[in-house]
C-alpha cells in the first residue's frame, strides 16, 4: 500500500512540473519522459470523455486477437488470484492500447467505469496521458504510475503497473496490468504484471494449448528442471509430489524412490525444523545437517507454504549445497587472492631466492609461515603462493590477528552455531569454513590469543572444527598460512606462544629481506609505486633521476610499506607538475646520519594526522581553494575534503585568489 506522504510527495513533484515545468529528481525517469511528451498535446486538468471502440469494432479487435486472448485469459485469472478482495482489476490492451479484456473486484470495476475504462476504451498516451499500459506500449518496457503521475489530473486516485507482451520477434502485441485505487497500491503489483505478461509469451510459444492445468504442471515442471537449487514439494499429509534433479544430486537419493512416500521415511532434520513446519514458520538460508538413510548431509535450507482457503497445500522446500553458497560468498565478497609471483617486483638475489621458495611452498601440504620485518611484503607473498598452488580456485581468506578484539576471536574463528548465541541467534560458520578447500592466512599469527592458539593447533593436526555451542565436528580442509614481524622464539620462551604451534606452523618457513639489504630492486620498486600513483592521481607522474640515489643511502627502516608512504607525500608535494624532485622527499630520508645507527627514532616520524593536514594544505595551495581540485587530487571525496577541513580548522578563502 502508497505511503500517504509518498503520494503527497508525487502530487507536489506534479505541481512543479504543470505550473512551472519543472522535473524534481524524484520522480521516476518513465513518467518524466511521458509527461515531456504529453505537455503539448494535452491539457493536464482535460475532463473529455475516453475514446473507446464501438461494440462492432471491438468485437473485431477481439477476433483478431484470439490467440492472444485465449492464451492470456487464464494468466489474467491466475494473477487475479494474487490480487483478489483488494480493490483491484486485471486488464489486457491490444498493441493500440485499446482494452480488449479485464476482470476485477466488482468495486474497482465500477469506479473503473465511473472514468469511462471499460472494454475497447483507448489507454494510449495520446487518450489517457501518463498511464502504466499507454507508457509501457510506448517505451516497450514495464511501468508503474501511481496517483499524480497521471498527467492528467481526473486520473489521480487510480494506480496501475502494466508490462508489454511481445512475440517471437520482439513485437509489441499488447500489454496486461493492474488497476487499484492509488492509496491501496502495492509494489509487488508490477512484478506480477511482468510475471503475467511474460507467463503469457511463454505459452504462446508452445506448438500446443493443453487444458489449463496440464499447461501449468508442465511449466511448474520446467521450472523446477531449470532450477540449479534443489527444490522438494510434500503436501500437507507430509508426501513428496516433487523433487527435481538437483534435489536428486544433492540428497543422493532418485526422485523414483522418493516420490509418493513420506519424507520421514528417509529424511532426518533439526528438531527447530520440524517445530517449523508444524507452526508454518517460514525458512529462510538456514544453516542445517540433514540424515539421508543415513548419511549425513550440510547444506542451506529455506522453506514456504502454500495455503489455499487458509489450509496448507503444500509445503516448498529449497536446497543448496553449503560449498555452492561458499563459492558463491567468495565471489561476492572478494575472498580470492589478488597477487601474483609475477605481480611482485624485485630481481635481485634475495628476491630471487624468495620466489623459488614461493613456487616450492604453492604445491606443498604442509603449513607455511612467512617471516620477516613490518613493511617487507608478507601479504603479496601469502597471496602469490595461493595463487600458484592446487587450491587457487578455492577462498583465500584473511584473518587479520591484530585487529580483532582478543575477546572476539575465539568466537570469530570457531563459528557459532544457530541458538547458542542471543547476540548472533542464526548462528555463524566458522572462519575455517568460509576458507574451506582454500587458504587461511593468518595475518600477524604472534598476537593470537593462546586458546586461539590451542584451536589452530587442533585444525592442523586433526583437520575439524566445532563451532561454539555445538558438539557436533566439521571436518574442514583448510591450507594454513601465517606471518609475523615478531621474535617468535622470544614469545615462546615467555609463554605468550605455543611452541609445537609454532613447530607446525613454521615447517615451511619464507623469510622476506629487509628493503635495505635489496637496494638493487630500488629502481624496480619505484617504478611499480608511481605507476600506481599515476592512476590514484589522475595524472602521469615521472622520477627525477636524482631521486633514485637519495633513496639508495636511506637504511628503510619501515621497508617497502614507507617507501610507498614517502613517494605517495613527494607525488603530493609535486603538485601538478608530475615530476617529483629530491627537494620533494622528507628530510630524514636526505640526512639519515643525523639519527643513531642511521634509523629514525619512533619521535622523529610524523603522525598521520601531521601528514594529512600537511597534505590537505598543499592540496588548497595547488588548487586555489577549489575543494572539487583538492578532492580529485587527493583521490577522496568532496565531503572528507570538507570534513578533514573542519577538523584541522582550516579556511579555503585564504586560499582562494592566491
Amino acid at each position: 500500500m502508497e505511503d500517504i506522504s509518498e503520494l503527497d510527495q508525487i502530487l507536489s513533484a506534479w505541481n512543479a512540473f504543470i505550473d512551472h515545468g519543472k522535473l524534481l529528481p524524484t520522480i521516476d525517469w518513465n513518467v518524466a519522459n511521458s509527461w515531456k511528451r504529453c505537455r503539448g498535446r494535452l491539457n493536464p486538468h482535460r475532463d473529455e470523455p475516453l475514446k473507446r471502440l464501438s461494440s462492432e469494432h471491438l468485437l473485431s479487435s477481439q477476433v483478431a486477437r484470439f490467440e492472444l486472448l485465449s492464451v492470456a485469459r487464464p494468466i489474467m485469472e491466475d494473477v487475479y488470484q494474487f490480487v483478489e478482495r483488494s480493490d483491484s482489476a486485471v486488464v489486457l490492451t491490444n498493441r493500440a492500447g485499446y482494452i480488449l479484456d479485464m476482470l476485477g473486484d466488482t468495486e474497482m470495476l465500477e469506479l473503473l467505469e465511473h472514468f469511462g475504462i471499460l472494454s475497447g476504451t483507448s489507454l494510449s498516451e495520446s487518450e489517457m496521458g501518463t498511464n502504466a499500459f499507454g507508457t509501457s506500449l510506448f517505451e516497450g518496457i514495464p511501468v508503474r504510475v501511481v496517483g499524480a503521475e497521471h498527467f492528467l489530473s481526473r486520473f489521480h486516485e487510480l494506480a496501475e503497473a502494466a508490462a508489454p507482451i511481445f512475440n517471437l520477434k520482439g513485437r509489441t502485441l499488447g500489454a496486461l496490468g493492474v488497476f487499484t485505487p492509488a492509496h491501496r497500491h502495492h509494489a509487488h503489483s508490477l512484478g506480477l504484471a511482468v510475471a503475467g505478461a511474460r507467463a503469457i509469451e511463454g505459452l504462446r510459444q508452445s506448438d500446443h494449448l493443453l487444458a489449463e492445468q496440464n499447461s501449468q504442471l508442465t511449466q511448474i515442471k520446467t521450472i523446477l528442471a531449470t532450477n540449479s537449487d534443489g527444490i522438494v514439494v510434500w503436501d500437507a499429509k507430509q508426501v513428496l509430489m516433487q523433487i527435481n534433479p538437483a534435489a536428486e544430486e544433492i540428497l543422493g537419493i532418485p526422485a523414483r524412490v522418493m516420490l509418493g512416500r513420506h519424507i520421514y521415511e528417509f529424511i532426518s532434520y533439526p528438531e527447530f525444523l520440524r517445530q517449523a513446519v508444524e507452526e508454518r514458520e517460514p525458512v529462510s538460508d538456514a544453516e542445517v545437517n540433514l540424515t539421508i538413510d543415513g548419511r549425513p548431509i550440510s547444506c542451506i535450507l529455506s522453506m514456504r507454504y502454500v495455503h489455499q482457503d487458509d489450509q496448507l497445500q503444500w509445503v516448498v522446500c529449497t536446497v543448496r549445497q553449503e560449498k555452492d553458497v561458499r563459492r558463491l560468498v567468495h565471489s561476492q565478497v572478494g575472498a580470492f587472492a589478488a597477487l601474483k609471483l609475477e605481480d611482485i617486483p624485485g630481481d635481485s638475489r634475495e628476491m630471487q631466492r624468495v620466489r623459488r621458495f614461493v613456487a616450492a611452498a604453492a604445491y606443498v601440504k604442509t603449513s607455511i609461515l612467512i617471516r620477516g620485518e613490518v613493511g617487507t611484503g608478507k601479504n603479496p607473498i601469502a597471496s602469490a603462493i595461493h595463487n600458484q598452488s592446487l587450491r587457487r580456485e578455492g577462498p583465500f581468506m584473511i584473518f587479520a590477528c591484530s585487529s580483532v578484539p582478543s575477546e572476539l576471536v575465539v568466537s570469530e574463528l570457531s563459528g557459532v552455531e544457530k541458538g547458542a548465541s542471543s547476540s548472533i541467534p542464526g548462528g555463524r560458520p566458522s572462519k575455517f569454513e568460509l576458507a574451506n578447500h582454500g587458504t587461511l592466512y593468518f595475518q600477524d599469527v604472534d598476537a593470537l590469543p593462546l586458546q586461539a592458539q590451542g584451536m589452530l593447533l587442533n585444525l592442523i593436526d586433526l583437520g575439524i572444527i566445532q563451532r561454539l555451542g555445538s558438539q557436533r565436528p566439521i571436518p574442514v580442509d583448510v591450507r594454513i598460512i601465517a606471518s609475523t614481524s615478531a621474535d617468535i622464539e622470544k614469545q615462546i620462551s615467555q609463554g605468550n606462544f605455543r611452541s609445537d604451534l609454532f613447530y607446525r606452523l613454521s615447517a615451511f618457513e619464507i623469510t622476506t629481506p629487509p628493503l635495505r639489504n635489496r637496494l638493487e630492486d630500488l629502481p624496480v620498486l619505484v617504478d611499480h609505486i608511481i605507476r600506481r600513483l599515476s592512476g590514484q592521481f589522475d595524472h602521469q607522474i615521472e622520477v627525477d633521476p636524482g631521486v633514485i640515489e637519495v633513496l639508495r643511502n636511506y637504511p628503510w627502516p619501515g621497508n617497502i610499506r614507507e617507501l610507498e608512504a614517502v613517494l605517495g607525500r613527494a607525488a603530493m608535494q609535486a603538485g601538478f607538475s608530475g615530476v617529483i624532485a629530491p627537494k620533494n622527499l622528507p628530510d630524514y630520508v636526505h640526512y639519515p646520519s643525523k639519527y643513531p645507527d642511521g634509523t629514525i627514532s619512533r619521535h622523529s616520524i610524523p603522525s598521520l594526522d601531521e601528514l594529512e593536514r600537511e597534505a590537505i594544505l598543499n592540496a588548497a595551495e595547488l588548487c586555489h581553494g577549489n575543494a572539487s581540485e583538492m578532492a580529485r587530487l587527493l583521490g577522496v571525496g568532496r565531503t572528507t575534503v570538507w570534513r578533514r577541513l573542519k577538523t584541522f580548522g582550516v579556511s579555503l578563502d585564504e586560499f582562494r585568489g592566491s
